[in-house]
């Protein structure tokens, strides 16, 4: 599996470019002497595509055929061994067994919410944990999903909030759902607001860790893809595992719309391009959480490697599609990014783009961390009111799951900073 083997944000400065680098070319940083190598290519039998599988198949000697009726079991009969597979010759699944067995990520625990979200800890072949969050999309549950598209309906001169307009009634309920998911076992870009970057860096995931958690979640709550939305906004940064994520992707885009995919990022620029240059592109969504260098680089760190002028540049030069919008985030924090002045100058560096901004006041922690919090209520209002006055569509997310720490940025598989521990 890829790895970045130490926190970014521990390494050197002359190193710290170049992890980063090698996190948006799909290399691998080890920790001794933070040499690049390059990855290695491991089948893992969910992570392939149906390409890969037929690919398989005739390097096996057998029908073409047969690598699409596995990959149709496992990815949309959701089998996951291959005895049950009986269209295949009983010599085959024997050694499918052998040689490619089918594993997903061990549910270590689960944590239900009082939403009826839930908060998976995954254990991993290496043992590594990661986290995935289950979120159901009942409308009687919350004002608005997590992760819910931010969409503002206009109202004459303003725009109403859609997560603050009346909903459906309580007997009413939408089978869609939402599963959040890792790309990385810990962080490096190391957000001041979120528990995930407190904790450090990890190692990247591989396509087939990614989608393995996926369908473990889908199994343990017996559900399938029918109303299923994917976000990357978990453990990590998928813009620095593009390889992982985007190997993924090639296998979801198989059984799901591209947009019901959410790809979040910090604003790896050198990144950028190589998603956008995908055939099939899921929705971007982009953490900002600051319209002004200064405040971003307090709160965001990696604004000194990216700087905010050239994350802006890359989503304004992401292919426009009809009908959708660069998602951007926006993590309220009290007394820090939360005047209706931030708003002001939020509106006026988003001016022109095809844009929603996703409102997240912050999901406190007090032991990870100290200090921040959360805006009042009045002030939240306020910095929405400002967008759209400026007719910038936005919404408040509730955030889902935050009584089993599953909320946006409460995410961390571990309780011990690997930064603190020396010479890891």
């Amino acid at each position: 599996p890829l790895s970045i083997a130490r926190g970014v944000s521990s390494l050197p400065s002359g190193a710290r470019e170049e992890a980063h680098a090698a996190g948006a070319s799909g290399l691998r940083a080890t920790g001794e002497g933070h040499r690049l190598v390059a990855m290695e290519s491991v089948r893992e039998a969910v992570g392939m595509t149906a390409a890969g599988w037929e690919a398989l198949s005739r390097e096996w000697g057998l029908p073409q055929y047969r690598g699409r009726q596995i990959f149709d079991a496992i990815h949309r009969q959701g089998l996951r061994d291959y005895d049950a597979m009986q269209v295949l010759p009983g010599e085959l699944r024997e050694r499918l067994g052998r040689e490619l067995p089918i594993r997903l990520p061990e549910i270590a625990r689960s944590e239900p919410s009082s939403d009826g979200s839930i908060k998976y800890g995954l254990k991993l072949s290496d043992d590594a944990l990661i986290e995935a969050v289950f979120m159901p999309g009942e409308a009687w549950r919350a004002a608005v999903n997590e992760f819910e598209d931010a969409r503002a309906v206009h109202t004459g001169l303003r725009f109403q909030v859609s997560g603050l307009r009346k909903e459906k009634r309580a007997t009413e309920k939408t089978d869609k759902f939402t599963v959040c998911l890792s790309s990385q076992t810990g962080c490096a870009v190391d957000c001041a607001f979120c528990v995930t970057g407190r904790l450090g860096a990890g190692r990247n995931l591989s396509a087939g860790e990614i989608v393995g958690q996926l369908y473990a979640v889908l199994d343990d709550v017996g559900r399938g893809t029918e109303g299923l939305r994917v976000v990357f906004m978990g453990m990590g940064e998928p813009f620095l595992n593009p390889d992982g994520v985007i190997g993924a992707l090639d296998v979801l885009f198989e059984v799901l719309s591209p947009r019901r995919v959410t790809v979040s990022t910090s604003g790896i620029t050198p990144a950028f391009a190589r998603f956008a240059a995908l055939p099939k592109r899921p929705n971007l969504a982009v953490s900002l959480n600051a319209a002004e260098e200064e405040t971003r680089a307090r709160i965001m760190p990696i604004t000194r490697t990216y700087p905010l002028a050239g994350v802006v540049r890359a989503m304004r030069e992401w292919p426009a599609e009809s009908h959708r919008r660069v998602t951007v985030e926006y993590v309220l924090i009290a007394g820090v990014n939360d005047s209706p002045e931030s708003a002001s100058r939020l509106a006026r560096l988003l001016c022109g783009m095809p844009v929603k901004v996703n409102v997240i006041p912050l999901n406190e922690d007090p032991v990870y961390l100290p200090g921040w919090r959360r805006p009042e209520e009045p002030v939240i209002s306020r910095f929405v009111e400002r967008l759209a006055e400026a007719r910038i569509p936005a919404t408040v997310r509730r955030s889902r799951g935050p009584d089993a720490s599953a909320a946006c940025g409460q995410l961390k598989g571990r309780t011990e900073d690997m930064r603190k521990k020396s010479n890891v």
